[in-house]
């Protein structure tokens, strides 16, 4: 019998608001947030759609919330949290986060239960790291927790979008984030747990090393903006090069390199 708690759905007007403040935020503190390659493939609205990614920094929850209303304006998102990290933070609550036990057998089967529960719901976008933790961009093997493989088996006509993230400093003060969202990765439900599992590590291993290569390369031409930031390098610098602007009479480029 399910003993899991309902999800909370996301409350419209403050998700919005909420999805507007990340956006700021991330062009307050970042020169630009970069897409690798195409815009993603377009997801027919009746299918279940989860989007998982490697965990390097702080500020993933963020980058999700903001290109949401890019990438998908007319779906509902979600992600699981730590339970007790959610009832500090209780406002989380009304942005569609739902909390997860950490390390627990129970934990697991609340995760299974809420998740699918969420991929019913028309509409759907469920955002998961299955590392379960923060790890360095570099760490291979990815090592996912089993529950992404599970939840594929209960939901099987769900799609699986890999979202690779980084952060690098180029030629700018402030550095880059950079998103590579790769193409769906769908399975059957004859397919084995441990064949699941190994796909969706290989989808999003592979994905982040495209992304890797295109960073070493700065290959600018390759990646699309999605939020245009803070250019310049500030202080003492950018005031004289103002200045001199102003002085005669020309238009200032902040940007330190080409873009």
């Amino acid at each position: 019998m399910r003993t899991s708690p309902t999800v909370r759905a996301p409350h419209r007007w403050f998700s919005q608001w909420f999805c507007d403040y990340a956006a700021k935020r991330l062009q307050k503190n970042f020169h630009r947030v970069r897409l690798l390659g195409d815009w993603p493939e377009a997801v027919p609205a009746t299918v279940p759609v989860v989007i998982y990614g490697n965990h390097a920094s702080w500020w993933d929850p963020l980058v999700g919330l903001a290109a949401k209303p890019i990438f998908f304006p007319d779906r509902e998102a979600y992600a699981p949290i730590d339970a007790a990290m959610l009832e500090r933070y209780g406002i989380f609550k009304n942005l569609g986060f739902f909390g997860v036990e950490q390390n627990s057998a129970r934990g697991a089967i609340s995760f299974l239960d809420q998740a699918e529960d969420i991929l019913r719901r028309p509409g759907a976008l469920l955002f998961v790291t299955p590392q379960g933790r923060f790890a360095d961009v570099r760490e291979r093997p990815l090592a996912f927790q089993r529950g992404i493989a599970h939840l594929a088996g209960r939901v099987p006509e769900a799609w699986f979008l890999p979202l690779a993230m980084e952060i690098a400093y180029w030629e700018e003060s402030k550095p880059e984030i950079l998103l590579h969202l790769a193409p769906p990765v769908r399975f059957s439900p004859e397919t084995p747990r441990e064949s699941v599992l190994a796909e969706l590590e290989r989808s999003l291993e592979t994905a982040m090393d495209q992304l890797a290569a295109a960073s070493v390369a700065r290959q600018t031409d390759a990646f699309r903006d999605i939020f245009i930031g803070t250019a310049g390098v500030g202080g003492i610098y950018d005031f004289w090069r103002t200045l001199k602007a102003r002085l005669t009479g020309r238009t200032i480029n902040l940007h330190h390199g080409n873009r």
